[in-house]
């Protein structure tokens, strides 16, 4: 009986997905694309266009580890691993 449910559990996580995989950049890169625009029209939100991949991981690290104040990015931040971030800023900065 053990063995059969071992075989069960086995065969299950060979075709279910990985619970907590990290997220593509793209995908998260539409998260930020909500608010942050490149037509820097608005001052608040700057505009992501204007920043390379180092700038901006370091801001959103920055974010994450509470040292950038911020009323919504922090939350945001601290809602990805560093690896996440990393790719996020190297995707948006070749957009």
């Amino acid at each position: 009986m053990r063995l059969v449910f071992f075989v069960a559990m086995l065969f299950v996580s060979l075709f279910v997905p990985v619970i907590g995989a990290e997220l593509d950049a793209a995908s998260i890169a539409l998260n930020c694309l909500t608010c942050h625009n490149d037509t820097g029209k608005t001052s608040a939100i700057p505009p992501l266009n204007k920043l390379s991949a180092l700038q901006m991981q370091q801001t959103l690290l920055d974010f994450k580890y509470d040292k950038k104040p911020a009323t919504l990015m922090r939350r945001l931040a601290k809602g990805y691993s560093d690896a996440e971030l990393a790719a996020l800023a190297e995707y948006l900065s070749r957009r």
